[in-house]
Order: structure tokens, then C-alpha cells, then sequence
């Protein structure tokens, strides 16, 4: 098995563990990768999963429906083993954190937030009282944000 991308003629891009048989690619848990900028000099590469609904953690796609393959970015393989792992201990366990209600704004942004710290060293959140200031500061821009009406009573979509 190699790790590849591979591109359907669907337009889909996907990447995971392949090997191939006479007809089919069959790939090792299935990832999407979006590519996020940071900041200026970072880049948030977040791996979701492809086929989320399935059981089964291996997919066979016709060789048909590929338009092409390449070898993945050796910078990308730990964070696609990372994620896939974490993802397949998910399915397998049965624990995959599912709901059906939608967050309110400020749970949405506390999520978000928490997302983000989450990793950093508590010395360093000491340090920065990062986590403090974020939560201030997003709880005024949530507040300048609801606070604004829509012009004429109208909504505006764009």
C-alpha cells in the first residue's frame, strides 16, 4: 500500500492508503483534505472523512471513474494517519460525535475557539491568559454582530 490522491472524474479529490487489483483502487480509509489559511506563514490542512457513513473502513472505486493519481506529499502523511486513525477508532468504537441540533452562534464560536487552544501547552495559555482574552473578545464581536439590524428590515443574502 502507498499513500495517493486521486482525483475522480466526478471532480472529487481523495487521498488515502491505495493498492490496486485488475478493475478497482481500493483505499484505505478515504480522506478529503481542505486547506485552510492561517495566518500569513500557516496553513490548517484538515482531513475529513470520505464515505462518513459507512462501516467499512476500505473503498473500491473503478478504475473507470478515476481520472488521475499522483503520490501523496510525504509533509502531508502525518496528518492524514493522525486524523484516519482517529477516525477509524470512532467508527470502530461506536462514538463518532453526532447531533442533530444546530448551535446557537455563541456555542458555535466557544467550539471554534475550544478547537483552536486545544493542543496548546496550559503554560502557555497561562501565560498568554489567551483563553480569557479570546473568550471576551469573542463574546463582544457576537454581541456587535447580533446587535446589528438588517438595513430597511430587510435581510441582505450575499
Amino acid at each position: 500500500m502507498k499513500y495517493e490522491v486521486l482525483k475522480l472524474k466526478t471532480g472529487q479529490e481523495l487521498c488515502g492508503m491505495v493498492s490496486y487489483t485488475e478493475a478497482t483502487v481500493e483505499i484505505t480509509l478515504p480522506m478529503i483534505c481542505q486547506l485552510t489559511r492561517v495566518t500569513q506563514t500557516n496553513t490548517l490542512a484538515t482531513f475529513i472523512p470520505y464515505a462518513p457513513l459507512s462501516h467499512d473502513p476500505i473503498l473500491s472505486i473503478g478504475l473507470e471513474s478515476i481520472m488521475h493519481t499522483s503520490p501523496m506529499n510525504e509533509q502531508f502523511v502525518p496528518f492524514y494517519d493522525e486524523a484516519s486513525s482517529r477516525w477509524l477508532r470512532m467508527v470502530e468504537d461506536g462514538n463518532i460525535p453526532l447531533t442533530n441540533k444546530l448551535p446557537s452562534p455563541r456555542e458555535f464560536l466557544r467550539g471554534r475557539i475550544e478547537e483552536m487552544i486545544d493542543g496548546v501547552p496550559d503554560a502557555e495559555l497561562d501565560d498568554w491568559e489567551l483563553e480569557e482574552h479570546m473568550m471576551a473578545d469573542d463574546e463582544r464581536i457576537l454581541e456587535d454582530f447580533m446587535s446589528i439590524a438588517p438595513i430597511d428590515g430587510k435581510k441582505i443574502i450575499h
